[in-house]
């Protein structure tokens, strides 16, 4: 079969590796597409901790099964599922404590095991969720990174449903922006790309700006940073307001640092968390996915083939395209 194979950072071919067989609490998935995430960029340089090399990446993966390993019998050859790709030890105090993300020994299909840039994968058959029918695939696979989003909203606990400001309209940005909207939150966007700033209008939001000092007020009750950037970062908590909280949702690169004024922090009771990948949030995510699905189909800009990868890459760390999907 063809799938992506990275050997070392930034050494990547699409080529042929052998078709996966079940074992017996596996089901083999042929995969209808795989959406490209910023995670993905750090894998492709080497950036991602987990990652083992040769590698096949892609963590956000759906398709058909086409084989069920002997112990499986809750799944059936031709269903169409969506898989989490978390993998944990299970045992850990993480995992005993219901925060299984944080698990040492975590290890997602797309890192440590052969993940959806690929024709096939076989996957553990607990990781996989069966998609409601009709479903389109462009809204289906954006329910590993609205899981994410949903968790990071969880870490926001009482304050989700203040008016929010969100920095970044990427995928995960707007993902954050919708999921707050629809949690009650009026929700304004700090985004520098017009073409993103122009997706947030047409989905409905209606403060849309493309710098810290363009927005309405001063400090918001909820700030989201959805960018990973540094000064992105620096900008967002200035506007946290008194008793508010900062959610970083972005994935900086290893090694960033920040100016923050810790005084604020202390003498404004302030809350900054952070947000790590998904946390029992997938089924919650296919739900509302049922629900948005009109909204968030949007966020889909492009559908590439396997064989056409670096073209995908390209679009994906340009300002043209925001979900690029990977289709074998």
């Amino acid at each position: 079969m063809r799938a992506l194979l990275l050997t070392a950072p930034n050494e990547w071919e699409v080529g042929d590796t052998a078709e996966p067989v079940a074992s017996a609490n596996e089901v083999v998935v042929d995969i209808a597409g795989c959406g490209i995430c910023g995670t993905d960029l750090h894998s492709l340089s080497g950036g991602n901790a987990f990652l083992r090399f040769p590698a096949v990446p892609g963590h956000e993966f759906g398709g058909w099964i086409s084989e069920v390993g002997d112990e499986v019998s809750w799944l059936r050859v031709g269903d169409r599922v969506i898989v989490d790709p978390t993998r944990t030890d299970e045992h850990c105090k993480f995992c005993r404590s219901g925060r299984a993300n944080l698990c040492p020994e975590k290890g997602s299909y797309g890192s440590r095991h052969p993940g959806g840039f690929a024709e096939k994968v076989a996957v553990r058959a607990s990781n996989c969720v069966k998609i409601p029918d009709g479903m389109p695939w462009e809204v289906a696979l954006l329910a590993e990174p609205l899981g994410c989003v949903l968790h990071g909203i969880d870490r926001l606990g009482d304050a989700v449903g203040g008016d929010a400001v969100v920095f970044g309209a990427g995928p995960i940005g707007l993902l954050v922006a919708i999921a707050l909207r629809y949690n009650g939150a009026e929700v304004a966007i700090v985004e520098r790309s017009e073409m993103r700033r122009g997706l947030a209008g047409r989905l409905g939001f209606e403060i849309v700006v493309d710098a810290v000092g363009a927005l309405p007020r001063a400090n918001y009750p909820v700030v989201v940073d959805a960018t990973g950037v540094p000064a992105a970062i620096e900008d967002a908590f200035r506007v946290v307001g008194r008793g508010g909280s900062m959610l970083l949702m972005g994935v900086a690169e290893q090694g960033s640092l920040v100016r923050i004024d810790p005084y604020r922090i202390n003498w404004q009771e302030l809350t900054i968390l952070g947000s790590s990948a998904i946390n029992h949030t997938f089924f919650r995510s296919l739900e509302m996915l049922g629900r948005i699905g009109d909204q968030v189909s949007q966020l889909v800009t492009h559908n590439v083939p396997l064989e056409d990868f670096g073209r995908a890459l390209d679009l994906t760390r340009s300002q043209s395209a925001l979900k690029v999907l990977i289709r074998p």
